[in-house]
């Protein structure tokens, strides 16, 4: 992973303002992935970071990126790349197309990074693609911090995820040390 370290460090030089955004569905296990990441990195926002949780709809979302207007928008998702469960690659916007499955989304991810590139000509982006283990959907929904948070609060919260979020081990695993990794690119940046 301090190879993925290096390779993000390259990808983010001279930012000066960067925006991670999850995408996914929360009830599909691993799908999930770019959602946990985001809600664990929450509390990091400040005015060069920016974290938000785009659930399936990135479209609903865009003025917000757009306000705060990142040198740098670094998306967090599942992807289907052609290696085992788990796998951490970098997707530029050139090929998302081709590794994004587009039934989970409103709109496909790269065209509505085309509408933010539009808005914001200098942005550059790319994803975090992670190769699930499983999309299965849960038979038994629990709400995120039962007990924790009203679901008033989980209204009130976008970037909350409303349902708990339930990866395969795999994948939590991976989730764990990318946030990890990105806590050291902040910290480098």
């Amino acid at each position: 992973m301090n190879d993925f370290l290096e390779q993000l460090k390259l990808e983010t030089k001279g930012a000066t303002k960067v925006a991670f955004v999850g995408i996914g569905e929360e009830k599909m296990t691993d799908d999930a992935v770019g959602l946990y990441i985001i809600t664990q990195l929450l509390n990091n926002k400040s005015n060069k970071f920016f974290f938000m949780n785009a659930g399936v709809d990135l479209m609903a979302r865009v003025d917000e990126i757009i306000d705060f207007n990142p040198s740098h928008l670094i998306l967090i998702d599942t992807c289907t790349y052609n290696s085992p469960p788990g796998t951490v690659v970098i997707l530029k916007r050139s090929n998302m197309h081709e590794y994004i499955p587009i039934s989970s989304h409103t709109i496909p991810v790269h065209i509505v990074l085309d509408l933010i590139v539009e808005k914001l000509p200098t942005i550059k982006t790319f994803m975090i693609g992670i190769v699930p283990e499983s999309l299965d959907g849960f038979v038994e929904l629990e709400l995120f911090k039962k007990g924790e948070i009203s679901i008033d609060e989980l209204n009130e919260n976008e970037d909350l995820p409303f349902w708990d979020i339930q990866l395969t081990p795999t994948i939590e695993n991976v989730a764990n040390n990318l946030i990890e990794i990105i806590k050291q690119l902040m910290e480098s940046l």
